[in-house]
């Protein structure tokens, strides 16, 4: 329910990028000056690095004060550069953090691939003593040949390997691009969002990818 826009991503002067998901104010379709392609109730924000930047293993980190609300979906995730010639989830997803908005002290981490996509995604859940979007908090992935970790605040999640996903293909040994986005609505959150929610900000304090004893790469476009 929502159409991404430029200004819906901005710096807020104290030095982090805001992702803010913001109520469209009612007017006709013809007044509208995007294609919403449906029913389009919210601009919001993302960045994608798909034709900019990819990364092979590393570790990747965000720093993030997540936003709330029942319908809200915020994730920081990853998709591989080849998604235009194999499709999803051919391509492999790595989801390092999802939040149902109305469940905001219950992380998720995923793994999607070909026969494990979807709701039969290789997951793991880590229950927070305090809502994610009280204040800021570190997700990371440390990806490997053959192995991806995922963290919050330094302390393991999930992990996926090879065995993890058999019979199926381990799809994670190839670049993948970086995408940070805020959704409005969608089924991940029941398919039920809470359209008096005028505003969502998802804050980004950094972003940062290192490689792990000489083994990661970035590639420009």
């Amino acid at each position: 329910m929502q159409w991404y826009t430029e200004d819906a991503v901005k710096t807020n002067g104290q030095g982090q990028l805001v992702l803010t998901a913001s109520k469209i104010p009612p007017v006709t379709d013809e007044e509208l000056p995007y294609n919403c392609f449906g029913d389009c109730e919210y601009f919001s924000g993302r960045i994608l690095t798909q034709g900019k930047v990819r990364f092979k293993y590393g570790r990747m980190e965000a720093r993030i004060q997540m936003p709330e609300g029942k319908g809200v979906w915020p994730a920081f995730w990853m998709l591989g550069s080849n998604i235009v010639a194999k499709s999803w989830p051919t391509s492999g997803e790595i989801d390092i953090v999802e939040l149902r908005g109305r469940e905001p002290n219950r992380l998720i981490a995923s793994a999607h691939g070909p026969g494990y996509s979807g709701a039969a995604s290789k997951s793991g859940i880590k229950l927070s003593p305090t809502s994610l979007a009280d204040d800021y908090h570190i997700y990371a992935i440390e990806w490997n040949v053959n192995k991806i970790t995922w963290f919050l605040d330094g302390k393991v999640v999930h992990t996926l390997t090879p065995a993890s996903v058999k019979p199926h293909s381990y799809v994670f040994n190839q670049d993948f691009f970086v995408i940070l986005n805020v959704a409005m609505g969608g089924d991940f959150d029941g398919g039920v969002l809470d359209t008096s929610i005028q505003k969502a900000e998802m804050k980004v304090d950094y972003l940062r990818y290192y490689a792990i004893k000489g083994i990661g790469k970035v590639t420009n476009k």
